[in-house]
């Protein structure tokens, strides 16, 4: 045998123990996830979707990974591992809206949830949010911006206990190899948006009267809330109601006193204010 083959040969030999190791860990990993399980159960069922919690996580192993693999490709494998053991402690489906680029918007969906988690895709939105409202094991993913008269946000804008939340923004980690330019989703469920520690918020302000966008943004700068109006829909019917949706830069609860200053400064026009839900802000390029 050669130098050259004993020196592959012992590499090899150390991939393999490293590959060892690497499971050992892995194991080790999944025993404490069962232990959380079963802590949540003690302590009550909570969410099994942490979008906070797992945005915090590849946050900090991207910061300090160092290799040659890109970050999307480190991301992808937290993602698998992450998304694996959240249904080993509850199962959970993913429903997809792609009125067109289906195969974009189920990329992005197979990117961030796993290879192994049951998906269907929809055409339509409404079939979307019919099965996540009626089902709270499912997570559905919608198109981030929407031109339809009848845009999806204005469903979650009636509110309701059972009516979903934005949870999560895809992609979270964006991946160059991609085809599909400028395709974002938002995820939307049953549970409780978190915050991560660098978040956008998505809230509806309904109207009696039609107010302008340039109006709306003076309040809001006014109110101390940073961000912009988003979207303003026009009634669908006669004696019907606007709907103006808004993109804050942080985490906002619905206890947040600028909330009403807000509704103050425009005046008896409003009727109520919805928070639609919030997002990790998505990793740069």
């Amino acid at each position: 045998m050669t130098q050259t083959n004993k020196k592959l040969e012992a590499l090899r030999a150390e991939i393999d123990r490293l590959d060892d190791e690497l499971i050992n860990v892995l194991e080790r990993r999944i025993a404490i996830v069962k232990d959380i399980a079963a802590a949540k159960k003690q302590d009550g069922d909570g969410p099994v979707f942490r979008p906070g919690r797992e945005a915090g996580v590849l946050r900090r192993i991207l910061s300090q990974h160092s290799s040659d693999l890109s970050d999307a490709v480190v991301a992808r494998m937290w993602r698998e591992m992450i998304s694996a053991v959240c249904r080993m402690q509850k199962p959970y489906s993913v429903s997809i809206a792609a009125p067109v680029k289906s195969v974009g918007y189920w990329d992005l969906a197979r990117s961030h949830f796993g290879s192994a988690t049951p998906m269907n895709l929809h055409k339509l939105p409404t079939v979307v949010l019919r099965e996540v409202s009626t089902d709270p094991s499912m997570l559905g993913v919608l198109p981030w911006q929407n031109e339809e008269p009848d845009a999806w946000w204005v469903h979650l804008a009636q509110g309701g206990e059972t009516v979903p939340k934005i949870l999560a923004r895809l992609p979270f980690t964006p991946n160059a190899s991609g085809n599909f330019e400028d395709l974002n989703a938002l995820v939307i469920g049953q549970g409780v948006p978190e915050p991560s520690g660098d978040d956008e918020c998505l809230f509806v302000v309904m109207t009696e009267d039609e107010v302008s966008r340039a109006r709306l943004n003076g309040f809001l700068e006014k109110a101390g809330i940073s961000g912009h109006c988003v979207d303003s829909r026009s009634p669908q019917v006669e004696e019907g109601d606007w709907l103006h949706l808004f993109q804050a830069s942080e985490f906002m609860a619905e206890d947040d006193e600028r909330f009403n200053t807000f509704k103050e400064l425009l005046g008896k026009s409003v009727i109520k204010l919805v928070i639609l839900g919030a997002y990790a802000v998505p990793q740069k390029s």
